[in-house]
């Protein structure tokens, strides 16, 4: 199967993640047009398009000139046919709704050429299933982004059961090109994919500690902005724990009456605990342990910098010494 140059996309909805998906496409000289339903809802995303850009600007990651010439790249238009005809990737972005989502792709699949890719933006729902009513299921695949699209780089390049490996390879070469972080998936995982079943376990534990009276909304919002989410944004799970150590993690877990995995359990029988053992999760070589340290300690400390400069955290005052 040939699969064309990615160029020419049809964003299909033009809410907050829509917007975000044609301005990150623009900014790398794609033609864009972008769908809307309404004239209204077209005049919002005109607005947040012009907005989104302009802050891009002021932060200096775009020039006032290529802002202008962005923003010329996006066409928006109330016709589906548009956004569909002559167009080598078509992105829906619609509502979470399997039957409004297969009836769009129904329509995209009538309207669309033969040899153009269909892409759902969907958190959850199964390519497959969204494929059902579709002529060229072997075109059609999962490309989930996170807000906001254009500053967010993880995008989820997920297939379906009939996807062809051609076109899922296409998508993923598109994306690095754009400067995405594409994850593949060996297969369609409705509801399972690893970024929504994370964020699923945080929402529900966040929710459940204040339900509990354990912490306010806002204690809860506070401990992951200035602590763990800081550390989440220059490592992950399984370096972090490699990091603290897999004993130590597995006795936090015991003492705090929570089952530990067995798979978390056979790590720290066979010895291999992490960064100190040179062997958890990952293999830990001296230099790359040096290596890891150093970029979680950049990363904070950017932060930090960027904190004090703005005013959201006080320097510490020296104290005076005899």
């Amino acid at each position: 199967m040939t699969t064309r140059r990615l160029m020419r996309v049809g964003v299909v909805g033009g809410g907050a993640m829509g917007c975000g998906i044609a301005l990150e496409l623009a900014i790398a000289g794609r033609r864009v047009v972008l769908y809307n339903t309404r004239a209204d809802s077209s005049e919002r995303a005109r607005v947040k398009l012009e907005r989104d850009a302009a802050l891009l600007v002021e932060t200096g990651l775009l020039t006032p000139a290529q802002r202008e010439a962005a923003l010329g790249r996006i066409r928006r238009t109330l016709v589906l046919a548009e956004a569909a005809r002559d167009q080598d990737l078509v992105i829906e972005s619609v509502p979470e709704d399997l039957a409004l989502k297969q009836e769009v792709f129904r329509q995209l699949d009538g309207l669309a050429a033969p040899d153009t890719v269909l892409a759902s933006n969907t958190t959850a729902l199964s390519v497959t299933a969204l494929a059902r009513d579709c002529t060229r299921p072997e075109r059609v695949l999962s490309a989930h982004y996170y807000l906001p699209a254009h500053l967010v780089p993880l995008v989820d390049v997920i297939p379906g059961e009939r996807t062809s490996p051609d076109v899922v390879e296409a998508v993923r070469q598109w994306l690095e090109a754009l400067g995405k972080t594409p994850v593949v998936y060996a297969k369609d995982v409705p509801g399972a994919s690893v970024g929504p079943r994370l964020l699923q376990a945080l929402i529900g534990e966040g929710i459940r500690l204040v339900q509990e009276g354990v912490a306010t909304p806002e204690m809860v919002d506070r401990v992951l902005t200035q602590g763990i989410g800081r550390r989440l944004g220059v490592s992950g799970v399984f370096d972090r724990l490699d990091l603290a150590g897999l004993d130590l993690v597995t006795g936090v877990m015991r003492n705090a009456g929570r089952p530990v995995p067995p798979v978390l359990a056979r790590k720290v029988e066979q010895g291999e605990l992490g960064l100190k053992t040179g062997q958890g999760f990952y293999t830990w070589t001296p230099d790359a342990t040096a290596a890891f340290e150093e970029r979680v300690a950049r990363g904070l400390i950017t932060q930090l910098r960027e904190d004090r400069a703005e005013g959201r955290l006080r320097a510490p005052t020296p104290e005076a010494t005899e």
